[in-house]
């Protein structure tokens, strides 16, 4: 695992914050930003094609082609590219160019592969639903093996804590349902088909249509994933951080409970939150676009 330069504070089991780690820099005690964003982006030829074509890719192309092709293939998403010319070139800019959010289902990526052991079945990326756009679904599809666990996740990257939460609760809404239920599960399995992938005997009995939906929940986790700024981090206070931090945290985790006690599967959902607070989220949405821009010329 390389999550050497994330701090996770595990309030509970099913609820955990995620931040950028501290360290000396020239400037005086900050986060080290420069070196998440390169963790982060070690990620990208996996979160791209899905680890089994990744392989597949490395053994036929070799290691620098296929990361060329990877940071190509992210780049050409028609919505990264209006939202990097909207950061990079714009000094003013609201949640709706980044409402894709491929950048919060790396980073949702980077910590169910790196803190939970769950690799992806499948590439929403390496998916499209036409030139240009991703496929549409669950912004995550994770496997833990050992524990067969299959992951589901939401990742929902804003300015506003609150916003978050709530568009987190919709999909919970929107996506656990019946007709949604099934008609994704189709959609994991065609994918699943079409890149090959050898599947263990769990994981079929899961994507089998005749499998009932409460043996189905009972093997799946739901990943609600959270970017957002936070007052906490950016009126940083060595002395009380991490308590302020999860005072905050759970406040969300609150909202997120009270939306979604009515729901008639909730007692049947096994849902972590997730949550990344930021001091600057445009600062952070900004310099992954620069980075990813600059790593076209691999």
């Amino acid at each position: 695992m390389s999550h050497k330069h994330t701090k996770n504070i595990e309030v509970s089991e099913n609820l955990h914050i995620y931040y950028i780690d501290f360290d000396l820099l020239d400037s005086g005690y900050g986060q080290v930003k420069d070196k998440f964003y390169n963790e982060l982006f070690d990620d990208i030829p996996a979160f791209a094609f899905g680890t089994d074509v990744m392989n597949r890719k490395i053994d036929e192309i070799g290691l620098v082609p296929t990361v060329r092709e990877a940071m190509k293939k992210i780049y050409s998403i028609k919505e990264i590219q209006e939202a990097s010319r909207e950061y990079l070139d714009s000094k003013s800019t609201e949640d709706k160019y980044i409402k894709r959010g491929e950048f919060g289902e790396l980073l949702l990526y980077h910590l169910l592969h790196e803190y939970f052991g769950a690799d992806a079945l499948i590439s929403k990326i390496y998916f499209k639903d036409s030139v240009g756009g991703v496929a549409h679904g669950f912004d995550a599809v994770h496997v833990d093996t050992s524990r067969q666990i299959l992951w589901l996740g939401e990742s929902k990257l804003y300015k506003n804590s609150s916003t978050a939460i709530n568009e987190l609760a919709n999909d919970v809404i929107n996506h656990f349902n019946i007709n949604f239920f099934d008609s994704e599960f189709q959609i994991i399995t065609n994918r699943v088909h079409d890149t090959k992938i050898n599947c263990d005997d769990y994981i079929i009995k899961l994507l089998n249509p005749e499998t009932k939906i409460l043996d189905k929940l009972a093997g799946i986790n739901i990943c609600l994933f959270a970017v957002f700024e936070s007052n906490t981090m950016l009126n940083f206070n060595k002395n009380n951080f991490e308590e302020t931090l999860m005072e905050e945290v759970r406040k969300l985790n609150d909202k997120m409970n009270n939306l979604l006690s009515e729901h008639p599967w909730i007692k049947h959902l096994n849902i972590y939150l997730l949550t990344f607070p930021l001091d600057n989220k445009r600062e952070f949405v900004s310099s992954l676009h620069q980075k990813l821009k600059g790593a076209q010329q691999i």
